[in-house]
């Protein structure tokens, strides 16, 4: 009995008469809005991506103004990790002027800077870095430095929560000043703002190849609990003036109250803790806000500019610091 042969493909119909093939739709689209969806895509990872798909998306892909980059963190325990990554960390403590934390990838942030080259109209830039902090009291905390900003304002709270009827009374005594609450929060306070320096060379590193055209960047952790920002020309301009140096030494406020309660966010702060350092050169007079009023514009982080408005309207310093930055 012989075999018979396998039927043939099914055909497609067919086309009527004048039809054109098809096409991908996305082609007929032109740079401009091509150009508005990259931008809001945003994230480098996915525009690299896309980089790769035509020479027409690579043409427009470059032209991205917005740009997103995550860097997550490395596994400290990984023993795989290769020569050029040791090599590359042992030469970043003279690049970046700080030694970067152990659970940062110096290699792979190097990559990401490199690739970053070819988008030739970044104006608005934002990296984030794993975080480093291991005090879990800390909720919010902001920095700015320039010519005439050099501020780090961190928000600690010892637990938080949304009011209610049924929680109004509640107080702990845990909350208290003591001692102990004091050294602990002011030396958090010195670890988040040796941090916020240390992002600050970063971010230096990566805008020196965009000094053109970026308007803005930030550099924020991976908490998203605090950032260091550029908000303007003129403070991108002083992050890469190499006359323009941060002071060695400074002074801060600490403000604490037991119990905030914050009418707009109906935000319950228990333990509440507000330091604000600034850097300062000798002959520059101290004043009383630390200079955080200059900072309280419209911002994102509006728990953190609720709690100063009300600390700053209601209740004075409870301690003066004196800064010596250089120490460690």
């Amino acid at each position: 009995m012989t075999s018979q042969p396998p039927p043939p493909p099914p055909q497609p119909p067919p086309s009527s008469a004048g039809e054109q093939p098809e096409v991908a739709h996305i082609n007929r689209l032109p740079d401009e809005l091509l150009l508005l969806i990259f931008t809001k895509l945003n994230s480098a990872k996915s525009l690299c991506i896309c980089n790769l798909i035509s020479k027409r998306f690579s043409a427009v892909v470059h032209q991205t103004p917005s740009i997103s980059i995550t860097f997550p963190h490395r596994d400290s325990n990984d023993r795989s990790e290769n020569l050029p990554k040791k090599l590359f960390n042992y030469l970043s403590k003279s690049v970046f002027r700080k030694p970067p934390p152990n659970n940062f990838d110096g290699a792979l942030f190097q990559s990401a800077v490199d690739s970053l080259k070819c988008f030739q109209n970044i104006r608005d830039l934002r990296i984030e870095l794993p975080s480093f902090q291991q005090d879990e009291s800390i909720l919010k905390w902001h920095a700015e430095f320039g010519r005439g900003s050099n501020v780090c304002v961190i928000l600690f709270a010892t637990y938080s929560h949304q009011s209610t009827s049924a929680n109004h009374q509640i107080q702990n005594p845990d909350t208290l000043l003591t001692n102990q609450l004091l050294q602990s929060r002011i030396a958090s306070s010195n670890q988040c703002f040796r941090e916020a320096t240390w992002r600050q060379h970063v971010l230096r590193h990566v805008v020196e190849n965009h000094r053109r055209t970026l308007e803005t960047a930030e550099i924020c952790d991976s908490d998203r609990k605090g950032r260091v920002v550029m908000k303007d020309k003129r403070q991108m301009s002083d992050l890469l003036d190499p006359e323009v140096k941060l002071p060695a030494s400074g002074y801060g406020k600490l403000w604490h109250v037991q119990l905030l309660r914050l009418p707009k966010s109906r935000c319950v702060l228990h333990g509440a803790t507000v330091v604000a350092i600034r850097r300062t050169d000798e002959n520059e007079e101290e004043v009383e806000d630390v200079g955080v009023k200059q900072l309280m514009k419209k911002d994102e982080q509006v728990l953190l500019w609720e709690v100063l408005t009300h600390i700053l309207e209601n209740h004075a310093p409870s301690r003066s610091l004196n800064i010596n930055a250089g120490r460690r």
